[in-house]
């Protein structure tokens, strides 16, 4: 098959339905059998290569029942991993296999086993898949496939490693969920918020999928999503616990379709959680649309690059035109071609979808400057917003207005007259200005200097009310409460959770307020949402 050249997508899932079709119904000789599927001898060859690698052999086993027809037999069918009974094979991708399993505690309880091939334990594939494993092992969301457990099996040639996880049972690809739902285009922003909850999640805990598309999302018939296939997943930030799978320089991580910009450059060092984003944005636009911002499902994988690259994704409303100018702006965010000007974070993109949902105003993130010469002249997209949404509502926040400069050179003047006409000694003007600072400091928090310089009130309020408000991960009251902020030197930022059972958690960051404080109260209200998202019967 060299000899013919690389075979193009389309032959290769081609080839890879064939070969599912000949282990699921058997035949006595499987390249005859191909052959009479297809003339074409790439995708024939593709087929006999993939039964060779899957171990398939023939046998009559079946015989007695349906006599003529030779089963292709799969060793691993009805043997115990772990305390688990591989039942049938659901699926086969390049690592390996995928068979439905019920564990021997429970017999009506349903897994999915992952199985890597025999052909692939000695090679960088077995880290991927190690590594799989133990990232599965840290993510306990709702959204994501559950890990349930690993283990290595002998087949007579060796030890091979496999781990079961959540089944996902009657469930769609995300796209084709959608499409058979009928979902309208608000309930489609829903399902895509219910994935950048779960993708934030493994964000926060420093993993990377770098592989998201809608065929490693699946959707339960209560309108669930689960995100699996954490095969090439990259753990960035020393916080991440997991050890280091060296990608090296110039290699493609992902699928086309979905991979950023970064990701064609094939730099691991510029790999991060700003490349999932960008795939959020292309799932997005797949979903609303029903197209792609850059399809390069056919094109070579330079021109592919190229075209992601160079070009910038056009605004969404060129070919959804009920599409409004703040859904289009999220959108856009998510697929700059630049990193900088995209979200931090999916978290940051489930917030945006939220507050769309809600009816929340965006707020634009600037575009960095290589983004604006990227783009050049004439090159904005059409109608392009000025904002981006955030997921909580940020009331009354306002910088100083200047005041603060006047006052403390009043105040400076007026401590140098009482000096000068000896009224005040400098001595008395150190020590109380050490006393107050001591004193804000106690005040905040009880502590003893050096602790906070600024202290600001803040009120949490929520729709429906009683959720619990967390302040910089300490619990401070149920909504409507009110709380305290104590700026130290050098805090950028608060955060703040507000959760409710029932309801989307929301998480908002607040900048530090100037040294002045804001010129208004800071005030959050937050319109929360229900946690699953409506369907149609």
């Amino acid at each position: 098959m060299d000899a013919m050249g690389p075979m193009d997508a389309a032959k290769r899932e081609f080839a890879r339905r064939l070969f599912e079709e000949a282990i699921s119904t058997g035949t006595p000789d499987p390249a005859e059998w191909t052959s009479t599927k297809t003339d074409d001898r790439e995708v024939v060859a593709e087929v006999i290569r993939l039964l060779e690698r899957h171990g398939s052999h023939a046998t009559h086993s079946d015989a007695a029942s349906t006599p003529g027809v030779t089963k292709l037999a799969d060793p691993l069918l009805g043997a115990t991993l772990g305390g688990f009974v591989l039942v049938k094979m659901v699926g086969v991708g390049g690592m390996g296999r995928v068979y439905l399993g019920t564990p021997l505690a429970d017999p009506k309880g349903e897994v999915a086993l992952k199985v890597l091939a025999r052909g692939l334990t000695g090679s960088i594939a077995l880290q991927r898949f190690e590594r799989e494993a133990e990232v599965l092992g840290r993510l306990k969301h709702p959204g994501i496939a559950a890990f349930l457990g690993s283990g290595v099996y002998d087949d007579g040639e060796g030890a091979v490693p496999w781990f079961a996880m959540e089944f996902v049972g009657n469930a769609m690809p995300l796209s084709q969920w959608c499409d058979f739902r009928n979902l309208t285009l608000r309930e489609r922003v829903g399902v895509v918020a219910q994935v950048g909850d779960a993708i934030g999640y493994a964000h926060r805990l420093g993993i990377v999928h770098r592989d998201l598309k809608s065929a490693n999302i699946l959707v339960n018939p209560h309108g669930e999503t689960k995100i699996i296939d954490f095969g090439v997943a990259r753990c960035v930030g020393s916080e991440s616990g997991l050890g280091a799978l060296q990608t090296q320089t110039g290699q493609l991580v992902g699928t086309m379709q979905y991979m950023s910009p970064e990701q064609f450059e094939g730099d691991p060092r510029k790999i991060d959680q700003r490349a999932d984003v960008y795939a959020l944005g292309v799932i997005l636009y797949e979903l609303l649309s029903g197209t792609y911002p850059h399809d390069v499902r056919t094109l070579p994988v330079a021109e592919a690059a190229r075209m992601v690259c160079q070009e910038n994704a056009p605004d969404i409303r060129t070919c959804l035109p009920d599409c409004d100018g703040a859904l289009a702006t999220i959108v856009a965010q998510c697929l700059a071609r630049s990193r900088e000007s995209r979200y931090l974070d999916a978290g940051q993109v489930e917030a945006a979808l939220s507050g769309w949902l809600r009816g929340v105003e965006p707020i634009a993130i600037e575009p960095s400057a290589k983004e604006r010469v990227n783009r050049g002249p004439g090159r904005e997209p059409r109608g392009e917003p000025e904002d981006v949404h955030r997921g909580i509502e940020v009331v009354a926040i306002a910088r100083s207005g200047g005041w603060l400069v006047p006052i403390l050179s009043l105040l400076l003047v007026a401590v140098v007259v009482l000096v000068a006409t000896g009224l005040v000694t400098p001595q008395r003007v150190v020590a109380w200005w050490h006393s107050a600072q001591a004193q804000i400091v106690a005040d905040a928090t009880g502590s003893v200097p050096g602790g906070p310089t600024f202290v600001e009130p803040i009120t949490v309020e929520s729709d429906p009310a009683g959720a619990t408000v967390t302040l910089d991960g300490k619990v401070v009251g149920m909504t409507p409460c009110r709380s305290e902020v104590a700026w130290q030197e050098g805090r950028a930022s608060a955060t703040v959770v507000v959760a409710k059972d029932g309801f989307r958690r929301e998480t908002m960051v607040i900048a530090a307020a100037p040294r002045g404080g804001r010129t208004a109260p800071l005030k959050v209200a937050v319109r929360l949402v229900p946690a699953l998202v409506p369907t149609h019967p």
